[in-house]
């Protein structure tokens, strides 16, 4: 047997037996020669084939990273809003400066700088500062810009900030506060009921009136008897009723109260007036929802 030439060949299976060989003109036959097994692959072999990649100590995809490094380039810019902010704030209280610090502040365009805006309309003071705030909010136009903005609309405890609010709210898209503010209106609190409805009577909604309606009048509990003071009375709201609470404990009863601000909202988005005739008013509705009488489906 003539051989010239043979060479190795590895295989994933294990040991693999192959011969080539260079045939003199006379003919010859093929050598076997055995094959060395394969090498196993490393972990970081393995994890790359399966999309991981070693990050800050720990095997994670490449979405992965992407997010956290986000969420810290958000936490930085956030940070540096809230010293930017303090540091506009300062010196809106110097002459020689305040007039460009409030055009800086009303020109807030980055959403990151929404944390920081809300925080300092929860602390600020002075009310022509804080219609910075809401202005600045209002040029963001975020959904967290919006969801601050219809917050300060419904509990804000200054009336004219949350004036303000409502008529930012206004010209970006009244529809957008909607959901929020007649949800407040089944709220277990009467004077959330009623700031509710008055910023829904400014925004103007008509799909508002149906709900307004319904808070006309509210009933809640109120509680008595608590170990308060002779004659004295302390009072916790809720939507649902309640009942006697009999024996020497507090005591509960359902108090039905008229909410002015309600009426007031309606009578501004409808020109009715029914006042609280709750009844007059749902028939009203009605009669405004209904198709018109007479009408023929059959002509077109």
């Amino acid at each position: 047997m003539n051989v010239s030439s043979c060479r190795r060949v590895r295989s994933p299976a294990g040991w693999v037996l192959l011969a080539l060989a260079a045939v003199s003109a006379g003919g010859g036959v093929a050598e076997e020669v055995p094959l060395e097994p394969p090498t196993k692959p490393t972990q970081q072999e393995l994890m790359a084939e399966r999309g991981f990649v070693r990050y800050r100590g720990a095997w994670r995809t490449v979405q992965e990273i992407e997010l956290i490094e986000r969420a810290e380039r958000a936490t930085l810019a956030q940070k540096e809003w809230n010293a930017k902010l303090e540091r506009l704030r300062r010196q809106a209280e110097q002459p020689s400066l305040a007039d460009r610090a409030a055009e800086e502040i009303r020109e807030i365009s980055d959403p990151y700088a929404v944390p920081a805006l809300t925080a300092a309309l929860g602390k600020e003071r002075v009310f022509r500062v804080r219609g910075w705030y809401v202005e600045a909010l209002s040029r963001i136009r975020s959904p967290d810009a919006i969801a601050t903005l219809v917050a300060v609309a419904l509990d804000h405890v200054d009336p004219e900030t949350r004036i303000a609010a409502v008529e930012r709210l206004v010209v970006i898209g009244p529809h957008l506060a909607v959901p929020t503010l007649v949800a407040a209106l089944r709220s277990a609190d009467n004077a959330q009921v009623n700031r509710a409805a008055e910023a829904l009577g400014r925004l103007r909604v008509p799909s508002a009136v149906g709900p307004l309606i319904d808070a006309l009048e509210t009933v809640h509990v109120v509680t008595t008897g608590d170990g308060t003071p002779e004659g004295s009375t302390s009072a916790t709201f809720t939507p649902a009723g309640g009942g006697l609470s009999m024996g020497a404990g507090p005591k509960r009863r359902n108090v039905a109260v008229r909410n002015e601000r309600v009426l007031e909202a309606l009578v501004a988005l409808t020109g009715a007036n029914f006042e609280w005739d709750a009844t007059a008013w749902h028939a009203w509705f009605a009669n405004r929802q209904a198709p018109p009488t007479g009408f023929d489906p059959r002509r077109g």
